[in-house]
């Protein structure tokens, strides 16, 4: 078994370390954003964030910035929901991890909550993207959860609430 911090050993830095390595096993990250994945090999076959697997949750496992990592060699997944070897996966979450920067600058904290501000009206115009991803916001029980329950990636979804919360029509509570 093999731990460590994510403030101290970046995410990509310790992914290249094991998919290097060729081994096999779960890492599990213990972060808001965290979960785990599956390396078989130097190939990513799954991974799993809450209620998201495969794309969707590999996405949200490449916007970290910290965390504690355990590695567990040899524990494979029952699940094949990705099929990336080493260098391809590596290209990905790096592409994944810039394009998180002003994301997770403009929600920094996936535990709060967001609503509706006063500026909010019904009469706001909205595409039907836009609506399925705002629908989410009354009953959300923080971003995390909505981005669980979004019928986009997750950062697909905060893409498309971004500007409402960039004009104080949402906010974070």
């Amino acid at each position: 078994m093999v731990r460590g911090d994510l403030s101290v050993f970046p995410f990509l830095s310790v992914m290249q370390m094991f998919l290097a390595s060729g081994r096999s096993g779960r890492l599990s990250v213990e972060h808001i954003r965290g979960g785990q994945l599956w390396i078989e090999r130097g190939e990513i076959t799954h991974a799993e964030v809450g209620r998201l697997r495969g794309d969707a949750a590999l996405q949200c496992l490449s916007s970290l910035d910290g965390g504690n990592f355990t590695f567990e060699a040899e524990q494979r997944s029952e699940q094949r929901t990705l099929s990336l070897k080493r260098d391809s996966a590596l290209r990905r979450m790096l592409e994944d991890s810039e394009a998180w920067t002003p994301l997770l600058r403009a929600f920094p904290d996936w535990n709060q909550r967001l609503r509706f501000t006063a500026r909010w009206n019904e009469a706001q115009p909205v595409t039907r993207g836009q609506y399925r991803m705002l629908h989410l916001i009354s009953d959300s029980a923080s971003i995390r959860a909505l981005l669980e329950r979004a019928p986009e990636p997750p950062r697909a979804a905060l893409e498309t609430l971004r500007p409402f919360l960039m004009a104080e029509l949402i906010e974070l509570i």
